[in-house]
Parts: C-alpha cells; sequence; structure tokens
C-alpha cells in the first residue's frame, strides 16, 4: 500500500522516555537507532535536545554534537530528527545546520506559548534545519484559530506541520474535520503529520483516517516500538508497518520490542486503562491519569467526576496539588 507517500516517524528513544525518564541505556539507545535504520524507518526521532543535566544512558542531549555519537558510521542523515520543546533549550544555542550534523528539528509548544514559539520556528529554520512545527493539545485550538495557526505555518514554510493529540481524545470524527481543515489550508508544498495516543484505542484508526483524507501531499506518522509512551502511548510501530505493508523490515522492529522494550514494559506501564480512558475524554494532561492509576482505589464514575472537575486552564498544564485535593476530596465519600 505505501507509495511513500505515506511515511513513518519513530519517536521510541523521544516521546518513549516519558515511561523511564529516557533511560534506555548508551548501547540501547545506539542499537535502537542502527535497527530502525535496518528496518527502513523513514525518520527516526533521536530523543531531545534539552538544557538540563543529563547522562550518556538517557536519550537526552545537551548538544548536537552529542547525538552523533549514538548515530551509525554510513547513514543518511536526513532521516534523524531531535525534538525541542519550548522554555527547555536556548535555540540561539543551537548551531547553524551542517551535513556533519543531524538534518532536523521538531518543535514543540503550548498555545500560550504560539507568539514566541513561533518566532523560536524561524531561528530555527533560518539555522538551515528542516523544521516540523507540533503546536500540543490540538483540541484546545478553535477552527478559526487553528487556520490563523496554519497562516502564520505557511509564512514559515517549514518541512511539515504535525498535528499532536497531546490528551489522546480526539475520536474518528473530530480527527476527521481536523485533518479536512488543515489540508485545505495548509500550503500544499508542506506535508502533514500526525502524533496520537492511544488512550481511547483508536490511534491505528485515526491513522487511516488520515490517509484517506489527505491524499496530495506527503504524511508523516508519528509512531513508536509497542506504542511506548506516556498515558495511553502512541501508535505502535510495528501496526503501522504492517497496515502499510511496503518497504519496512518489520522484524527488526520486532526483535527491537523483544530484546529492549518488553524489558521496559514489565516495569512501567502504558496502553488503555479506565484512568487513561477517562482522561483523554476530558482532553487532560495524561500525568493526572497517571496519579490516579498509582492509587488504585477509586471506582471508574469517581474518577470520571474528578477529570470533568478539572478547570479548562488546568487540563494541560499538570497541577499536582490540584488532582490530590481531588483524589482527597472524593476518596472521603466514598
Amino acid at each position: 500500500m505505501n507509495n511513500k507517500r505515506i511515511k513513518i516517524l519513530d519517536c521510541t528513544l523521544r516521546d518513549g522516555g516519558y515511561v523511564n525518564n529516557w533511560n534506555f541505556g548508551f548501547d540501547n539507545i545506539k542499537n535502537i537507532v542502527k535497527e530502525l535504520q535496518n528496518a527502513c524507518v523513514d525518520y527516526i526521532e533521536t530523543g531531545f535536545l534539552t538544557d538540563k543535566k543529563i547522562t550518556k544512558n538517557q536519550s537526552l542531549f545537551n548538544k548536537i554534537d552529542e547525538i552523533n555519537s549514538i548515530l551509525p558510521q554510513n547513514t543518511n542523515k536526513n532521516q534523524f530528527f531531535a525534538m525541542i520543546s519550548y522554555g527547555k533549550f536556548d535555540v540561539n544555542n543551537l548551531p547553524e545546520y551542517s551535513e556533519n550534523l543531524i538534518s532536523g528539528i521538531r518543535f514543540i509548544f503550548k498555545k500560550q506559548n504560539l507568539k514566541d514559539a513561533l518566532k523560536l520556528c524561524r531561528l530555527i529554520k533560518n539555522k538551515g534545519y528542516k523544521l516540523f512545527i507540533n503546536p500540543t493539545f490540538i483540541n484546545q485550538y478553535t477552527n478559526d484559530e487553528l487556520i490563523a495557526l496554519i497562516g502564520q505555518i505557511n509564512e514559515i514554510r517549514p518541512e511539515g506541520f504535525t498535528i499532536v493529540d497531546s490528551t489522546g481524545g480526539l475520536d474518528e470524527k473530530a480527527s476527521a474535520e481536523i485533518f479536512n481543515l488543515a489540508d485545505k489550508y495548509l500550503d500544499e508544498e508542506i506535508c502533514m503529520g500526525f502524533h496520537s495516543h492511544n488512550n481511547l484505542n483508536l490511534s491505528l484508526d485515526n491513522a487511516k483516517i488520515l490517509i484517506s483524507a489527505v491524499t496530495k501531499r506527503p504524511v508523516v506518522l508519528d509512531c513508536s516500538i509497542s506504542g511506548i509512551g506516556r498515558g495511553g502511548g502512541n501508535l505502535s510501530t510495528q501496526e503501522i508497518m504492517q497496515y502499510l505493508n511496503g518497504g519496512y523490515n518489520i522484524n527488526t522492529v520486532r526483535n527491537l520490542a523483544d530484546n529492549i522494550i518488553n524489558l521496559i514494559r514489565s516495569k512501567e506501564f502504558w496502553g488503555y486503562s479506565i484512568e487513561n480512558y477517562y482522561s483523554a475524554k476530558n482532553f487532560c494532561h495524561p500525568y493526572y491519569a497517571r496519579y490516579l492509576a498509582k492509587k488504585k482505589s477509586l471506582p471508574a464514575d469517581i474518577i470520571n467526576k474528578i477529570f470533568e472537575n478539572i478547570p479548562y486552564e488546568k487540563k494541560n498544564i499538570y497541577d499536582r496539588n490540584l488532582i490530590e485535593n481531588l483524589y482527597n476530596t472524593n476518596n472521603k465519600q466514598l
């Protein structure tokens, strides 16, 4: 099925790192990168660029040069990307693009940081990198706001624009509406990406909707090995490879799952759960679900009630005191 208009971006080392604090181990990080390349993955996201203190066993990097230490010797650099989160890395310290470095940067930001974030996106683009602009919590944009955002993205002319379902709350109808709207207003030369979370078990279905809805431009689907990622996890790399059925070595990825990812899964949970489900239905930050999941003491209707009582302005910003107070209040009423 895959004519390479549809491409995949494996974000195991970046989004999957929320599960284990990015502590995959240096040798595992190198092996994941190498084997994803051998599996012919179109884009490989190596991790976050960050200003915080890190170790070499984490898929986090203070400098782009550090990423070179985990890349294979015989590689096409065009397929490697790093991610920058607004406020977590000084973009001014990003060197000018060189052919000896990775070629792509994906930049994520929340709606409240939109104005400043787009200025930084321009700076990244001017430094010569292929740029993907990834506004998070896409559900918080009205149609008019999304159209206005896309207009600004068209002016920057990045490599791609990624629709990010941060909460995993988009159902098929909502996904189709956003995909069609974005496709209508996004410059035809800019590819459209989709980063989903599988809280509703709809990541693969929504990916299929995007493939059907957007037929004339390149599409990039984010995925991770066995869906590793916070909350409900992500679209599984193995699943989307099997669905696209063309040009990928799925057995190589299955081996990575068996040898590395399954060991992480034996210690840390991701995937469908009541907490992740209701978190998504109420479009809340996944860390709220993680807090409640660790309590293991509330029935489903109370879990839903707690999420419904999270104020709108707090839904995309994790507030531990807030969720702790809501939990204690509802737990006492049982």
